[in-house]
């Protein structure tokens, strides 16, 4: 299946990058619906910040379940039960405004926002997987194009949002869920349709060797002492991407005293560097290692990005410094997935887990600390500690070349 992308096993990863267009549109609206959100439910920055740790509730069970037990799953099913659960997560949102009252409610947005951590984890870990095992030979260059198109949707979203969403209407907040929910359905009605003609040409058609070999050592990849620092670095990273997703467009109105619809444009600037770097970094990848590349790009966007935060500069000029930080920064999730893989090429969704396992843990505790410091300190202390994350991140990846080399089969 992997020589020639034509029929079925085309029209499989045109749904693959359209999840990912979705996926990044759905997390990404959070920064930019913050003000109709919090005006609606009529919550502080903290209990804002606090649906994106509810959303890593559901996101750490399943990345942990996945983690152990993934390798037994046909992954093309476990997209679609992500599907389902993202699908009826974004309607039950979307819908909210029906049978709430305005400061009403925030308790069930935060189980639906559970609920929907589920779904969306469920289709990042496993999209891995399935792109490492389906098409192995083109990994290198299917990852970053499928994260491209997460970067796609990451971009679109502010404008998505700032197009539907008017802040002096709070219950316009639910318009963007009601609409992704929707078209995540329909992507799922797609993928039925091709999954009959699609499977046996993967992996999956037959599932018993591959639940015989996962079900020998389930927590394989657990033992090695690799797998830990590879989660810290990716948990760090994450820490920075999705504090700046979340605060940015608040930082900038709040901070630099820009209006709703600026503030969110330099979020969908900052993605836009990142996916015009996705889309490169596969020649890259070709010439440069992935880790060295991961390690330079990031500490010089780390440098770029306190720039931003001090330099008394024109606001043209603060604008682009965030686009090169995200240009900077675009290859760095396909490139963390990459070295999870690598590090583990048996083990895809269990290797794929430990990047989806920084995402919730960060998820987790990134929006909700930076919306408590907002509240204390204001915006520009949490901004520096998100800095300080990417240079943990590079840190974290040193050991791991070393335990390759030298110590690989030593267990904890």
């Amino acid at each position: 299946m992997d020589k020639k992308l034509r029929g079925s096993p085309l029209a499989l990863i045109i749904l693959c990058f359209l999840m990912f267009l979705l996926y990044g549109v759905y997390y990404n609206s959070f920064g930019a619906n913050a003000t109709a959100t919090m005006g609606f439910f009529r919550i502080t920055e903290s209990q804002q910040g606090m649906i994106l740790t509810a959303q890593a509730v559901g996101c750490t069970i399943v990345a942990i379940m996945l983690g152990i037990f993934g390798e037994r799953l046909n992954k093309i099913h476990g997209l679609m039960f992500g599907l389902v659960v993202l699908g009826i997560a974004g309607l039950l949102i979307g819908t909210m405004t029906l049978y709430t009252e305005p400061g009403t409610g925030y308790g069930l947005l935060l189980a639906y926002s559970l609920f929907a951590g589920v779904g969306y984890i469920t289709i990042d870990l496993l999209m891995n997987g399935v792109i490492a095992d389906v098409y192995p030979t083109k990994k290198n260059t299917l990852l970053p194009v499928v994260h491209g198109f997460y970067g796609t949707g990451a971009m679109l979203a502010p404008i998505f949002v700032t197009g539907l969403v008017d802040p002096g209407s709070p219950a316009d907040f639910a318009i963007p869920y009601l609409i992704l929910g929707t078209l995540f359905i329909a992507i799922l009605v797609g993928l039925t349709v091709i999954r009959k003609k699609v499977v046996p040409k993967t992996p999956y058609a037959d599932m018993t060797a591959i639940r015989a070999r996962a079900a020998s050592n389930p927590t394989e990849i657990f033992h090695d002492r690799r797998t830990w620092f590879l989660l810290i670095a990716c948990f760090f990273y994450l820490c920075f991407q999705i504090g700046l997703s979340s605060w940015l467009p608040k930082y900038c109105m709040n901070r630099l005293r820009w209006s709703y619809n600026s503030s969110g444009f330099i979020l969908t600037l900052y993605f836009l560097g990142s996916l015009i770097m996705r889309f490169l970094s596969p020649v890259a990848f070709k010439k440069i290692p992935v880790r060295t590349f991961y390690i330079i790009s990031i500490l010089i966007s780390a440098i770029v990005f306190v720039m931003f935060l001090l330099l008394p500069v024109p606001s043209a000029v603060k604008i682009v410094l965030v686009f090169l930080t995200g240009l900077l920064q675009g290859s760095a999730v396909p490139a963390l997935v990459i070295i999870c893989c690598d590090a583990f090429p048996t083990r895809t969704a269990s290797a794929s887990s430990l990047f989806v396992l920084g995402v919730s843990l960060a998820s987790f505790t990134a929006p909700a600390v930076m919306g408590y410091f907002i509240e204390t300190t204001g915006y520009q202390t949490p901004m520096f500690i998100i800095v300080g994350c990417l240079l943990a991140s590079t840190l974290a990846l040193i050991p791991t070349k070393m335990i390759t080399r030298t110590n690989v089969r030593h267990k904890l």
